[in-house]
């Protein structure tokens, strides 16, 4: 029988904020730290969470988790990486003692509480984590030690580890695998320095536009300041804060503070993109800072910042009139400030600039000091919200007051307002409240005259909006054409064409719909000609013979099939213009092949007609893939499906009037040389029809031709082209992918690496190696007379927009080439030259702007190899 028995512990941890600085990770997936850090750990008086942790076999709807009141994920990797471990442990203790309770096996249900806003800077997951996992520690009786725990929850967050002691800890970032010697440890308790104070200014309580865990990687891939910050930087700083704790020292302390947070910012400023999480609020708050310093002739106040706009200032307690008196004559009024402050003077006189900005920008102040660690609590959470909790994820804010249901069904006068998915094609529902019991009447145009003011109801605003519809009568013969024609349109468009479809889709799909028409007529021709070549009509041609010439048609392209998709395939979507195009120029070279095939001996015969059939399979492939990329860019609405049954229906209704003026067409002409005359004219008006529709598609996803011409438009008048004007200048079949260097000659042919031995094909000594953000390209130097080669390859964890950009980092490169540079522009095997081309804000902002997709990974042609390193040590025996 199932124990009803619930078994619960609570616990409170505190808010952390570092003074050195945990930024950047070596092991993503146990959050070990690229440098160790130090914190401050603040008073749970002013800043703390409450977690209850609770396990029962009565829970049977698996572990759980509630933030705040609100249903969070349980089921993430870091929450689990928690939950696994405490686990574990827990399962130790019942292993070795068979009477403990088997809480290891039973689902846990975490209640968590925050008094300060959540994810806006104020180091919200770890108090959360370090909560979580300390109040789990007390459920399961773990006779484990707080450095110990550290290890657990800083695989929740890194910071997290932290918050599990007071007073002024240190996270040690070791040099283990496995993280074992990652562990937090107090640098000296809260009551050796217990005169620290903080006043932290709360700038936005808004959730951050760049999460830590995202900002960290960012960073890590493409800051260049950010190495010589690991490996100089923060050990420096780390030993100087150590010391200035330990000697009470808040001159050198407040000193590596506000340089720590000037150094970490500059690192996330020197991310790409740049990671900006200080504001015109947080500026003037470092302003403030340095004012009563120089008011003070002393340092008395330190500012710094973590991975959000908020402020917090370090004080001592002596100090306060002199920080605190500053701030009065701005902040006395604002949710917080102490009453105990307010009026304080001071001898700092903060100017009207940075008063005016803090008195705007400032929502709330939290006064505080060093604190103690995680602290038991009697106060259960679980108790008191303990109830089940309904998804909120399906509600809707576009609810319009009580619902459509309410509405409906009262005794009002309605309309309702029914528009398509992409919000088009309107369509009026009346009812009126005189006759309720009669359903709806769909206001048409076969209606009578009605002039009235109506109250629309539509599921895309929260109100009511009116509307003075007219409509008129209209004759039935005018409607029967009318709704002939709606028929005809829905049989073959998608629907709520155009505005499912993208504007180019019409233009591609008239264009189309002739070339298949031209293509209709030709195969009927060539299939004339292909039946005389399989002897039908011929006395001394046999059953035998063109039975076996068909197998071996059908063997020809079923191998070219196979052949073409594996060499191709990963080509086409990237190039769906230039195949789409190509898949017709086969297809009518194969109508050649088969027109002259009776004319030939029998071995030529046969290889014409294979040949004609290898060249067919090939424009089934290169035809059939190009087109489903095509799709893909028409489709607007989440109608790829549907787009295609369309288009299927299209050909099929062409082939079929094709096929009747193709019959009329064979039947009347028998000459040969009138024939072929006919076949040159109807393939020349097949692929300019082809030519004409690829050309007017203007695809938004960036390949390298696409790339090249983007860049030089942007080079040459800083201006981002529009998909429109870059189908203008797009070559369909021939592009030459070599870069021209400044003085018009052919510098460098630029291509992804298909592997890392293509990459090296020239050796080590002919290759220079350079690393941009998360890419490495390998630069064969140019010499007079012969292009050199850029071959990039990316990094593992590589965006789209990371391939964009190393190709146009390449064009850089290759512009800057010459005698005199055969190496262009690489001059270190790190990248860390800021471009003003090919990073500019402008150019991505552009491409954004002008609806290019930067997240279709477009560039590669091949099978989109990564770059990834692993530097092993030989050791001598």
């Amino acid at each position: 029988m199932t124990s009803a028995t619930v078994y619960r512990a609570s616990t409170t941890a505190p808010v952390n904020i570092a003074v050195v600085k945990y930024w950047g990770k070596r092991d993503a997936k146990l959050n070990l730290p690229t440098n160790s850090s130090l914190s401050v750990t603040l008073s749970q008086a002013d800043l703390r969470t409450l977690t209850t942790a609770s396990c029962s076999d009565s829970f049977r709807d698996g572990d759980s988790l509630t933030l705040n009141g609100e249903p969070a994920d349980v089921s993430g990797a870091r929450t689990q990486a928690c939950f696994r471990e405490l686990r574990a442990r827990r399962a130790e203790l019942e292993a070795a003692d068979p009477s403990l309770p088997r809480l290891s096996t039973m689902a846990l249900r975490i209640v968590s509480e925050n008094n300060f806003p959540t994810a806006a800077g104020l180091a919200s997951s770890a108090a959360g984590f370090a909560a979580l996992v300390r109040a789990v520690a007390d459920l399961y009786r773990l006779p484990d030690s707080p450095e110990r725990l550290s290890v657990v929850a800083r695989q929740g967050s890194g910071s997290a580890c932290r918050s599990l002691m007071g007073g002024y800890v240190a996270w040690r970032a070791g040099e283990r695998d496995d993280g074992l010697d990652s562990v937090a440890e107090v640098v000296a308790p809260a009551s050796h320095w217990p005169e620290m104070r903080a006043l932290i200014l709360v700038v936005s309580a808004a959730k951050k536009g760049v999460s830590s865990t995202s900002g960290m990687q960012q960073t890590v891939e493409s800051s260049g300041l950010f190495p010589q910050r690991v490996s100089t930087v923060v050990p420096a700083n780390m030993m100087a804060m150590e010391r200035a704790v330990k000697a009470r020292d808040f001159a050198a302390f407040a000193k590596v503070t506000m340089a720590e947070s000037n150094s970490f910012h500059a690192c996330c400023l020197d991310t790409y993109p740049p990671i900006f999480y200080l504001n015109d609020v947080s500026r003037a708050a470092i302003r403030a800072v340095e004012a009563i310093n120089a008011a003070a002739e002393t340092t008395v106040a330190a500012y710094t910042f973590d991975a959000g706009p908020n402020c917090v200032v370090y004080y001592l307690d002596k100090d306060a009139p002199t920080v605190l008196g500053a701030f009065s004559p701005i902040l006395d009024g604002v949710a917080g400030w102490k009453k105990d402050y307010q009026g304080a003077a001071s001898s700092a006189k903060l100017d009207e600039g940075i008063a005016q900005a803090l008195r705007a920008g400032v929502s709330r102040v939290i006064m505080t000091a060093v604190g103690e660690g995680p602290v038991p609590s009697e106060e259960h959470l679980f108790r008191r919200i303990d109830k089940n909790t309904m998804s909120r994820r399906f509600e809707s804010p576009e609810v319009i007051g009580d619902g459509f249901a309410h509405l409906i069904n009262s005794d009002k006068d309605i309309t309702i307002l029914e528009l398509s998915k992409s919000g088009h094609d309107p369509k009026l529902w009346w009812r009126c409240a005189a006759r309720r019991g009669v359903s709806f009447s769909n206001i048409s145009p076969s209606s009578i005259i009605l002039f009235a003011t109506l109250p629309l109801i539509s599921y895309r605003a929260r109100e009511q909006v009116t509307k003075t519809e007219q409509v008129r009568l209209r004759p039935q013969h005018g409607m029967r054409m009318r709704s002939l024609r709606k028929a005809i349109f829905a049989a073959f468009l998608p629907v709520d064409f155009p505005n499912s479809v993208s504007s180019d889709y019409l233009a591609y799909q008239t264009y189309d719909s002739l070339q298949a028409f031209f293509s209709t007529i030709t195969s009927l021709l060539a299939n004339r000609a292909l039946l005389q070549g399989l002897g039908v009509g011929d006395g001394d041609s046999s059953a035998t013979c063109a039975m076996l010439l068909t197998i071996s048609r059908d063997a020809v392209s079923n191998m070219v099939t196979i052949g073409f998709a594996h060499r191709f395939g990963l080509s086409i979507e990237p190039e769906a213009k230039k195949y789409r195009f190509l898949a017709d120029l086969f297809n009518d070279s194969a109508f050649f092949l088969e027109l002259y095939s009776p004319y030939l001996g029998p071995w030529a015969k046969a290889l014409a007609l294979c040949s004609a059939e290898g060249l067919r399979a090939v424009c089934g492939v290169a035809a059939g893939a190009s087109k489903a990329a095509l799709s893909l860019h028409f489709a607007q609405n989440d109608n790829l499906s549907e787009l295609s049954a369309k288009e299927a229906s299209q050909e099929t209704a062409v082939s079929l009037i094709g096929l009747f003026v193709g019959s009329l067409v064979v039947r009347s002409v028998q000459d040969h040389n009138l024939v072929v005359c006919l076949v040159v004219v109807l393939s020349l008006a097949h692929l300019w029809t082809n030519y004409r529709g690829v050309r007017s598609v203007c695809m938004t996803s960036i390949n390298k031709q696409r790339a090249t011409i983007l860049y030089n438009a942007y080079g040459m008048f800083s201006e981002v082209l529009s998909p429109e004007q870059v189908a203008e200048s797009e070559s369909i079949v021939f592009w030459d992918d070599v870069i021209r260097n400044t003085d018009r000659e052919p510098a460098m042919r630029i291509e992804f690496a298909k592997n890392f031995g293509h990459a090296m094909r020239w050796g080590v000594s002919d290759v220079f190696v350079v690393d941009g953000p998360m890419h490495t390209r390998f630069i064969r130097p140019y010499a007079p007379g012969r292009p050199g080669n850029i071959k990039i390859m990316l990094w593992d964890g590589a965006r789209p927009e990371h391939a964009i950009l190393a190709w146009f980092m390449a064009m850089d490169t290759a512009r800057a080439t010459g005698a005199a540079n055969p190496y262009g522009d690489a001059k270190e095997t790190i990248d860390v030259k800021w471009r003003p081309r090919a990073r500019d804000d402008s150019l991505w902002d552009g491409l954004v702007a002008q609806g290019w997709d930067l997240n279709t990974g477009a560039m590669e042609t091949g099978p989109g190899v990564r770059l990834g390193v692993q530097v092993s040590e030989s050791k001598d025996e």
